[in-house]
């Protein structure tokens, strides 16, 4: 009873009994954490809940390495991307944790090149003109800004050129989106893509964060209508994929943690 965040149960003379069921939030875990198998849900297919398999169990020192091991790929072997694997991947995705389990994100998965190609084009075609407008202003460039100016101009010269520097040459991309209105919808597209990104290193794909497109698609007129967004919705996650091109043998070091105890 203890484990249901809405308190619905209570332990009474009469036994277990549930109040103001209005309030559940349909997150499932009286029936995941009943050993008896005794609770039903009208608003839960109880056939989608799996047992939990103890041979499947991963070590801490696994799970470490494993994390440790994941890099951002920028180099991707020609060979495009199954759509079997895209659909696993969208299918770990809505696992993720959302805010109070209200499931809202959603995906627009990018299989074919040509079209991540030109995605690639329009949003390189977008900081070009991004660029003359921060050059052309008399406003002081913020800090965070001023360090990409290099970056948004070889988007530009890359899209003019016929090539992709954007996507950084994946054969496929996954974009996250949810409602602009929901102050938790950023973070819930971020969990999920990170359900998404940890899936496809253990299946052998490589990933690339790309925040770069998001400013694009939030942006440009033509980037939105491409994607076909339901209205409301904002991108609030972008990945490429692929196979990667080059084989990874170390794993790298990075700062210490700063970390204030209380």
């Amino acid at each position: 009873m203890e484990t249901c965040g809405a308190n619905i149960f209570t332990l009474g003379d009469l036994g277990v009994q549930t109040r103001r069921e209005e309030t559940c939030i349909t997150c499932g875990q009286c029936v995941t954490v009943c050993p008896q198998d005794a609770i039903r849900h009208d608003g839960l297919n109880i056939q989608d809940f799996l047992p939990v398999r103890e041979d499947l169990k991963v070590s801490p020192e696994q799970i470490y390495h494993f994390l440790r091991s994941r890099r951002s790929v920028r180099t991707f072997e020609p060979r495009e991307v199954p759509r079997e694997m895209l659909e696993r991947l969208g299918d770990i995705g809505r696992y993720a944790p959302t805010g109070t389990n209200i499931q809202d994100v959603e995906f627009v998965v990018v299989q074919h090149p040509s079209e991540v190609a030109s995605l690639s084009r329009m949003a390189g075609l977008f900081y070009g003109r991004y660029l003359e407008k921060l050059e052309s202003s008399k406003e002081p460039i913020p800090y965070h800004t001023a360090r990409r100016l290099n970056a948004f101009r070889l988007y530009y010269e890359y899209a003019l050129e016929g090539k992709d520097r954007v996507f950084r040459g994946g054969k496929a991309a996954i974009m996250a989106h949810g409602p602009a209105t929901n102050a938790v919808a950023p973070d819930n597209c971020h969990y999920a893509l990170s359900y998404i990104i940890l899936m496809a290193h253990s299946m052998g794909l490589g990933t690339c964060l790309l925040r770069t497109f998001c400013m694009a698609a939030e942006n440009d007129p033509e980037i939105q209508k491409e994607l076909g967004l339901p209205e409301g919705h904002k991108i609030f996650g972008c990945i490429s994929l692929g196979f990667p091109k080059y084989k990874f043998y170390k794993l790298p070091a990075r700062k210490s943690p700063q970390v204030r105890w209380l």
